[in-house]
């Protein structure tokens, strides 16, 4: 990314993208952007984030237009759930976003929850059935994201900016599936690991350890798609 001009960050305030915009700050000029309905709780925690790590921000409050437009131009190869109607049109506002702040690039924070360990299911598999059935369970899901999860993620970025998803590069995928679940899962922690290397990184601790929360819900595209005519 060296001499990129801008590169925007889909930006929560959670760890996924507090690791990632760190990184990238020690490459080129990266601004956080965001998009949240009216009352939800990811613009407070992304704003508090953001000012913690010295990131410009970027945010856009999501309308029922903003929904019906994005839903109107829904375009998948598959039959999309809720939750596939409603993270469409929250790329679609994050990319919109990045592009008018300049951004030509923007990098997105997918996979990480398949690869560390985030779900609340991979915790509960591990405790009951044991670390066979947990890794089995993040490798399924690991594979299903690049037939599903990317498609509709790239699709919704698509003629706005260009995505691009770190944590799906070869040698990190390759290094994180060889580690043990005990990194990833650790005495009810989920992803200790990439929690540890965010402190190393210089993400402030309360980023570091903020709970995992579902983009669908916490910034609340799920109740606009839920009350909209489609």
């Amino acid at each position: 990314m060296e001499g990129q001009e801008k590169v925007a960050i889909a930006f929560s305030g959670g760890l996924d993208s507090s690791v990632i915009a760190r990184s990238a700050t020690n490459h080129t000029d990266v601004v956080a952007c965001t998009a949240y309905a009216r009352h939800s709780r990811d613009i407070t925690r992304a704003r508090e984030a953001a000012e913690a790590m010295g990131l410009p921000l970027v945010a856009h409050e999501l309308t029922k237009d903003d929904v019906v437009a994005a839903l109107s131009a829904l375009d998948l190869p598959f039959e999309p759930s809720l939750m596939d109607s409603s993270l469409w049109c929250l790329y679609k506002a994050v990319s919109r976003t990045a592009q008018r702040s300049g951004a030509k690039v923007m990098l997105l924070g997918q996979l990480a929850d398949e690869l560390f360990g985030g779900y609340a299911k991979y915790a509960d598999a591990m405790k009951l059935l044991g670390e066979k059935a947990a890794e089995s369970m993040m490798s399924t899901d690991l594979m299903e994201y690049a037939s599903r999860g990317r498609v509709r993620d790239v699709a919704a970025c698509r003629g706005l900016v260009e995505p691009r998803l770190p944590f799906e590069s070869r040698e990190l995928v390759e290094f994180v599936v060889s580690l043990p679940i005990t990194f990833k899962i650790r005495d009810g922690e989920r992803k200790a690991v990439l929690r540890k290397a965010a402190l190393i990184l210089g993400v402030p601790e309360k980023v570091a350890s903020a709970p995992k929360k579902a983009a669908q819900y916490s910034s609340g595209v799920q109740k606009l798609v839920t009350s909209s005519r489609f």
